[in-house]
């Protein structure tokens, strides 16, 4: 008899213990389900990814393509539906052009977005070097999932945002995850899928993607993976107007030669300085430019593409007269020309003296600007400064 007390009360202790050596930590269930995408050791050979496959938006399938790096960057191009979208991200900012919010021209991803592309933008999981990344994990327990066995992980990404991770118990691999999306720039909860899982040089990559919001569903279906190919940083940064990369050879460090016009009619050199012409914005570049006129002259000009008018227009800050000028023109063959005679104040008295900018002689390395002045409304100008632009080595 006290031989079987022993034994019952040895199988209650066991079967106490048993749940406490089972329990796994989410370290542990994290450590497994990075070995079960190949492990760390082969993910850190890996600086990029280029990525080729289809991609299904309202029920249209066209190909797509993207890019990611091992320090978040993303850059992807692809169709939603009719429209051609192209999007892009430096691990902490980026930019979309997309036709169906009616904004042809690249801008700057809005709060909600940000926090979608630092989804897009992983790598493969966001328990990769988590710890390394600020973020925070907590096991919520064990359940099932549409009939899988899944662990239910939450990670509160480094920026706050909260995402719910379903990794299968049986592989440790992800089933799905619930996160805050994004549908035509406003927050939408989501949910994504994983499938069809391959083993590419020794790591593994869900090769189909379901994503649902909004009643939405977009497919990604990879086709090719490449590692490791060289990419073009560019790509990261905000895209140019059409129209302001025309006026890309102003771009760079200038040594730049100052004349001004005399009245016996020819060149007077006043000396020369330097000039940081640069893109400020995808539709702006400005140039800081310091020289003497009698009177030093500091000068910070703005040129800009207006798609109402179809003109550029150069705003150019005179810090010795804290004025502003505005110019409106375009280009005329090679060369360049704006002025102000169309430009309006409203103000009391009309203007009686209007001002030419023109660029012409515009080389790799090199151009020439020239300031006008007119007493006639613009029907003749008259020479006043010239500035010999020469590409710093």
């Amino acid at each position: 008899m006290k031989r079987i007390k022993n034994t019952i009360f040895f199988i209650i202790i066991l079967l106490s213990v048993s749940p406490i050596i089972n329990a796994q930590t989410v370290e542990d269930i994290i450590a497994k389900h990075i070995k079960a995408h190949g492990g760390e050791k082969n993910w850190e050979a890996i600086e990029s990814m280029n990525i080729k496959g289809k991609f299904t938006a309202f029920s249209i399938e066209k190909d797509f393509f993207s890019i990611k790096t091992q320090n978040g960057s993303y850059y992807s191009e692809r169709h939603l539906g009719k429209h051609y979208v192209k999007e892009a991200f430096n691990g902490k900012t980026g930019w979309t052009i997309d036709p169906w919010q009616e904004i042809l021209f690249p801008r700057d991803l809005n709060k909600t977005e940000i926090n979608v592309f630092c989804q897009k933008a992983e790598f493969f999981t966001p328990f990769y070097k988590y710890k390394e990344k600020g973020h925070k994990v907590e096991l919520l327990g064990e359940q099932k999932e549409e009939g899988v066995d899944v662990y239910l992980i939450k990670l509160t990404r480094a920026n706050g945002n909260i995402e719910k991770w379903f990794l299968n118990s049986k592989t440790y691999l992800e089933f799905k995850y619930e996160s805050l999306w994004v549908d035509f720039a406003f927050p939408s909860p989501g949910q994504s899928f994983f499938d069809d899982f391959r083993t590419i040089n020794g790591v593994v990559i869900p090769f189909y993607v379901e994503r649902t919001f909004s009643q939405r569903s977009r497919i990604k279906q990879i086709e090719s993976i490449e590692f490791n190919t060289q990419i073009d940083e560019s790509l990261f940064e905000i895209a140019k107007s059409k129209e302001i990369k025309k006026l890309a050879f102003l771009y760079g460090n200038w040594d730049v030669k100052v004349e001004v016009w005399t009245g016996r009619g020819g060149w007077y050199p006043l000396g020369s300085t330097v000039s940081n012409i640069k893109f400020e914005a995808t539709n702006m570049l400005q140039e800081k430019i310091n020289y003497d006129r009698i009177m030093p002259q500091a000068k910070i000009i703005n040129y800009s593409y207006n798609s109402s008018t179809k003109k550029y227009r150069l705003a150019v800050f005179n810090n010795f007269s804290s004025t502003i000028e505005v110019f409106e023109g375009n280009f005329d063959g090679n060369d360049f020309f704006a002025d102000n005679v169309s430009i309006s104040y409203g103000e009391a008295e009309s203007k009686t003296v209007f001002s030419q900018i023109s660029i012409s002689e515009i080389e790799s390395n090199s151009f020439i600007m020239e300031i006008k002045q007119s007493k006639d409304g613009g029907k003749t100008w008259n020479a006043s400064d010239k500035f010999s632009y020469k590409k710093k080595e």
